[in-house]
């Protein structure tokens, strides 16, 4: 953000501090953002809101009703929501201090008395990178296709097989990733030459070529195919649980 110029949130964070001027103050911090600021002062408190309330960030003092609460509390929230930043805020300065609150499950741990502006800014910033982090693994698993004991990762255009990369050429990649895509749908060699080859006149030999060179690493049994299977008569099924087609055959076809 730029010049003291914050977008507005919506984000729900939750302060954990036995001081009501602190809390207060934590608050007042963060009332120009928009985010929403709930509080509580004890660990029985923050566990009974956290089952009614979904947070995207925390604010931790060390100290509650015992000497370290905030440290047992930073392990409970890791327990059940191990990608939620938690900031530790609190007066107590060691290095050791500052050790613990990062290895009890703290992204974060600012020291008191703290500027308003750099924990708002804090706050903020840590928000924006969790968001990332978050957006960033929604598109890997969107990239990553998987079907039975295969999977397909449309980045780095690997096939895997019980996640084991499986080493094939351009073509094969091209053609397991159509039936990757189609999985227990019956394609004729016309349809599966038009959408991996493209490109004019089909070579129904080549077709058959290529699966023979698919079956011989993707099958337990090249010689008895339960993944990539024929249908006699129409084309091949590609069938990721292994299991006997239900299409009946037409005429016999090798």
């Amino acid at each position: 953000m730029n010049n003291g110029v914050y977008t507005v949130r919506n984000e729900k964070i939750l302060v954990v501090d036995d001081d009501p001027a602190i809390r207060r103050l934590i608050w007042k911090s963060l009332q120009s953002t928009g985010l929403l600021v709930y509080q509580s002062d004890t660990i029985e408190k923050t566990i009974d809101i956290m089952q009614r309330v979904d947070f995207q960030l925390f604010l931790l003092d060390v100290s509650l009703e015992h000497e370290n609460d905030g440290y047992h509390l930073a392990q409970l929230i890791r327990e059940h929501q191990p990608l939620t930043p938690i900031i530790f805020v609190s007066g107590k300065k060691s290095e050791q201090d500052i050790i613990s609150g990062l290895e009890s499950g703290g992204d974060v741990y600012l020291s008191k008395p703290f500027a308003p502006n750099v924990l708002r800014a804090q706050v903020i910033s840590t928000l924006n990178r969790t968001e990332q982090l978050l957006t960033l693994r929604e598109h890997r698993e969107e990239a990553r296709l998987t079907e039975g004991i295969f999977s397909f990762d449309r980045h780095q255009y690997q096939f895997s097989k019980n996640g084991e990369v499986v080493n094939m050429t351009s073509k094969e990649i091209m053609m397991i990733l159509f039936f990757m895509e189609n999985p227990q749908q019956v394609f004729s060699k016309e349809q599966i030459y038009a959408n991996v080859w493209n490109d004019g006149e089909i070579d129904k030999n080549l077709i058959t070529v290529y699966i023979n060179y698919l079956r011989n690493k993707i099958e337990d049994d090249p010689k008895k195919p339960k993944y990539l299977q024929t249908v006699w008569g129409i084309g091949y099924l590609f069938n990721p649980e292994g299991k006997e087609a239900e299409t009946k055959a037409f005429d016999s076809e090798k």
